[in-house]
């Protein structure tokens, strides 16, 4: 997937899909029109990925609760959703 130059994208930083079930969640508050997700622990999912709001919206909100106990809410979205990201294209 390529984006024009000038599209704005929310970055999104994961550690690593959930792998018992190839779920990605991802936190409510930081999704955007289009996303652009990068995994930070995992070595086999090198560079970015893309995923639009609107493919987003379609999963289920699951409620997870942190160390502190509070309770937040996070898409889970299936792994085969991801899109390769190709980076960003000339306007030319």
């Amino acid at each position: 997937m390529k984006l024009k130059r000038l599209t704005p994208a929310q970055k999104i930083e994961i550690w690593q899909p959930r792998y018992h079930d190839k779920m990605i969640l991802i936190a409510k508050w930081k999704v955007g029109i289009h996303n652009i997700i990068t995994f930070t622990k995992d070595k086999r999912l090198t560079g970015g990925f893309y995923l639009s709001a609107s493919t987003i919206h379609k999963y289920p909100i699951e409620k997870v609760k942190d160390r502190t106990g509070t309770e937040r809410e996070f898409y889970a979205v299936p792994q085969d959703e991801l899109q390769v990201f190709e980076g960003r294209e000339d306007e030319n």
